[in-house]
C-alpha cells in the first residue's frame, strides 16, 4: 500500500475518533489490532483485539473529555508518526490539560493494525489527580 493511502485511514481514524463514532473506527482496524499506552495511566496498558480496545475506551471516557489536533505526519516504512496536541478537561477534577503527542500506527493491507500513543504523561496525570 502506498503512503497516500495510509495517511487518508489515519486521517479518517482521527475524525471517526473525534466524532466519538467508534463503530467507523473499528472499520479500519485489523481484527487483531493492537493498541499500546503507557501503564503510568489508569487507561494505559497493551490491548490486543476489539474487545480489549472497547475496553481501553470503557476505561478512557469516563475520565477525559479530549480532543486531538495534529500538527503533522513522518511517514516511516509501515509506520507514520502523527505529532500533535490532546487538548480537554479530566472529568472528575475539571481541569483543563494540553498534551504533546506523538501516535505510532502501523498500516497493512489497508488495515490499522497497531496504535502506540505517547502523551505528556506527566500533565495528563497532574490533570487526573485532585490534590
Amino acid at each position: 500500500m502506498n503512503q497516500i493511502n495510509s495517511l487518508e485511514i489515519i486521517k479518517k481514524a482521527y475524525i471517526y475518533l473525534g466524532e466519538k463514532d467508534i463503530y467507523n473506527y473499528f472499520s479500519l482496524m485489523s481484527p487483531n489490532i493492537e493498541f499500546y499506552q503507557t501503564e503510568e495511566l489508569p487507561w494505559g496498558g497493551q490491548y490486543s483485539g476489539f474487545d480489549e480496545i472497547k475496553v481501553f475506551f470503557s476505561k478512557i471516557f469516563p475520565l477525559i473529555d479530549s480532543s486531538v489536533e495534529i500538527s503533522h505526519y513522518i511517514h516511516a516504512g509501515q509506520q507514520t508518526v502523527a505529532i500533535g496536541k490532546t487538548s480537554g478537561v479530566a472529568k472528575l477534577t475539571g481541569k483543563k490539560f494540553s498534551c504533546n503527542l506523538a501516535h505510532i500506527w502501523t498500516v497493512k493491507e489497508e488495515k490499522i493494525v497497531r496504535l502506540e500513543v505517547y502523551i505528556d504523561t506527566d500533565a495528563m496525570k497532574t490533570a487526573l489527580t485532585s490534590a
